[in-house]
């Protein structure tokens, strides 16, 4: 038993363990899935907040150089001197400008937009500028006009031939980026603005217009960078990165190459590309960036006429926020597997006051099976444990009880199995003693009636022995279909056409007796194997009663369903009557050859025992329920398939 309760111990533990390992190992994946994804999604805004702060770096800075040539533009004394052409005064005023602004080109035009000074250039001038679009929009009447413009090499070259060569950036071949329309960029992005000079009378006396050149520019990719990162680091790299795009080739970034220089001339992915520049909307996600993976954000740049001519990108290493979610889920993982490990101190705990009750109620089952009704055992707690104890001795009570009743009820149903077969075999022998004399007695009575005047008192004497004999005659045919002497041939029939037969033969003793009839038979039944003519006779028998009992009318039901009988497949009908119903001292009677509540000479007492015989020969049941009063329904249940009844001796 020690060891029995050792093992039964022990599958307990296991069985909840391995729950608990279950529930653990989904939530640790679940948990993990979560959190890797919350991760991700702070490494998303983190990013996308940076793209936020780098979008806000680079319109200041246009704005600064906006700022700076609309405050230059509004002196006086400057205004005079454009007026003036005092380029003695213009240009160390220019060129300080320039050097405060950090701005690559700064140079002042006359009011038709042609070249009086450059600041960076200074031998330079007489040109005509009119045809860019900052100048030509001041020139319209715009009191500034600033943007990103795209500038031809060309142009860069009129301005500085230093400048032109650092827009000239040559194509770096870059893995998952598109095939490239050519070897080299020819044309500088430049952060450019323009403002207006009036003089004192508000004519255009020129227009101030400055740039700087982001091709190879390392000031406002590191600015963002520095302010927005700081110096944080992984494993020795800086973690974030910012860069400028021209189309889809970098001409300012601090992405470095493995030989750590910048990665100048390297291209985008061509995903990224389609999405940014040919759809104008920012990118948000995992990117390879020249030799590393990042979470990475690009927004597009747009010229002053609107069209998408570069990107803004900024990327942090992907690296470390797998190395964090690593961390924290091992974490997670050790607290999972510590509380597996207590829960199964506990549940060792519990599975032992679990498994001596369980062992006892086995033990007291065993007694039961061996007839033992009286065993039953102590109560020790309140809970369920305590619950399923007190309902196993109330169990073992009700089978106690119950066993009592079952052998009381199979006396009496052996009891009244000898008394039928005892009357069927006394029926059988009067009924073959009685049928020849009494055909002796029809055949003359018969032949003395057609000898007799019509309508002389012989006559009516013969009619009176003839009906009389008649009557016998049927008493006796019902003693030998009660003692089963026939033979009945059993088919594959449907009892719902058996039943309506038998409602034709009887609406019109029901119609007679203004009883209405109701009709619920299942139209999906199956077919059963029976005697329909048997059946047939058993329905009629039981719609007869019913009629009889209901002499002032009232309604008589008949349904057909399906119902299993013991694990075995069964159809049943039941016939329900309003009438007057059986008093509780005659329903244990009811199926006692001769017994009836009938007036005398209007039954016969057989009927319900016929029935009876034929049910029972059938492998089925029959059943009456009556109340006084309410009526009484009869039920008759039949096998599909019985199985075939053998002659007795």
């Amino acid at each position: 038993m020690g060891a029995e309760r050792m093992t039964l111990r022990r599958r307990i533990v296991a069985s909840m363990l391995l729950v608990v390992a279950i529930a653990g190992g989904v939530s640790i994946f679940i948990g993990g899935y979560l959190l890797y994804q919350q991760l991700q999604q702070e490494a998303h805004n983190r990013v996308k907040q940076d793209l936020n702060a780098s979008r806000a770096f680079y319109a200041q800075r246009l704005e600064a150089i906006g700022s700076a040539l609309a405050f230059t533009a509004l002196g006086d004394r400057f205004s005079q001197a454009v007026a003036d052409r005092d380029v003695a005064y213009l240009a160390p005023r220019l060129d300080a400008v320039r050097r405060k602004a950090a701005l690559d080109m700064l140079c002042l035009t006359d009011g038709e937009g042609r070249v009086v000074h450059r600041a960076h250039l200074a031998l330079v001038a007489g040109d005509l500028v009119a045809e860019r679009p900052l100048v030509a929009r001041v020139l319209s009447g715009a009191p500034l006009a600033l943007g990103t413009v795209v500038m031809p090499v060309a142009q860069l070259e009129r301005e500085s031939p230093e400048l032109a060569a650092r827009s000239v950036i040559p194509i770096v071949p870059t893995p998952r980026a598109a095939a490239p329309k050519g070897d080299r960029l020819d044309a500088g992005m430049v952060l450019a603005a323009a403002a207006p000079v009036h003089t004192a009378d508000g004519r255009l006396a020129g227009v101030l217009w400055g740039g700087l050149l982001l091709n190879r520019d390392r000031g406002l990719v590191d600015q963002v960078r520095d302010t927005v990162f700081r110096d944080e680091r992984f494993r020795g790299r800086l973690v974030g990165t910012a860069t400028i795009f021209q189309h889809d080739v970098r001409i300012s970034t601090n992405v470095l190459r493995n030989d750590g220089a910048r990665a100048i001339g390297s291209r985008v992915s061509a995903e990224v590309a389609r999405h940014v520049l040919e759809r104008g909307r920012i990118w948000l996600g995992r990117a390879w960036v020249v030799n590393n993976w990042y979470i990475s954000a690009y927004a597009p740049i747009e010229d002053v006429r609107g069209k998408v001519a570069g990107m803004l990108y900024v990327g942090v290493l992907e690296g470390k926020f797998q190395a964090l979610t690593v961390r924290t889920l091992g974490i997670y993982g050790v607290v999972g597997l510590a509380g597996v490990l207590a829960a199964a101190f506990v549940l060792w705990r519990i599975a032992g006051s679990i498994a001596r009750p369980v062992h006892e109620l086995a033990a007291a089952s065993a007694a039961i099976a061996q007839g033992d009704f009286s065993h039953t055992l102590p109560i020790r707690s309140s809970d369920e444990i305590g619950s399923l104890t007190r309902s196993f001795n109330i169990m073992a009570r009700s089978l106690e009880e119950r066993d009592r009743l079952l052998q009381e009820r199979t006396r009496l149903s052996l009891t009244r199995s000898e008394r039928l077969a005892s009357i069927g075999r006394l029926a059988a022998g009067v009924a073959h003693e009685i049928n020849n004399p009494l055909t002796g007695v029809l055949t003359f009575a018969h032949l003395l009636l057609d000898e007799a005047p019509e309508g002389s008192r012989e006559s009516k004497d013969l009619q009176t022995i003839i009906d009389a004999s008649m009557r016998c005659k049927e008493i006796v045919q019902g003693l030998l279909n009660f003692s089963r002497q026939n033979h009945p041939q059993k088919t594959l029939s449907d009892l719902n056409k058996v039943l309506r037969e038998a409602l034709t033969l009887t609406r019109n003793q029901a119609s007679i007796h203004q009883v209405a009839i109701v009709e619920k038979l299942d139209p999906e039944l199956p077919g059963a194997v029976m005697a329909a003519d048997q059946i047939q006779e058993v329905a009629v028998n039981v719609i007869v009663n019913a009629i009889d009992a209901m002499p002032d009318g009232g309604t008589l039901t008949v349904r057909s369903r399906t119902r299993d009988l013991e694990c075995e497949s069964g159809v049943e009908f039941e016939i329900a009557d309003s009438g007057s119903g059986i008093a509780p001292d005659d329903l244990d009677h009811v199926f006692d050859p001769f017994f009836t509540t009938k007036q005398t000479g209007k039954g016969t007492g057989l009927g319900l025992a016929v029935s009876y015989g034929v049910v029972t020969e059938h492998g089925g049941q029959i059943y009456i329920a009556s109340e006084t009063g309410q009526g009484t329904t009869v039920t008759v249940r039949l096998p599909v398939n019985p199985k075939e009844a053998t002659d007795g001796p």
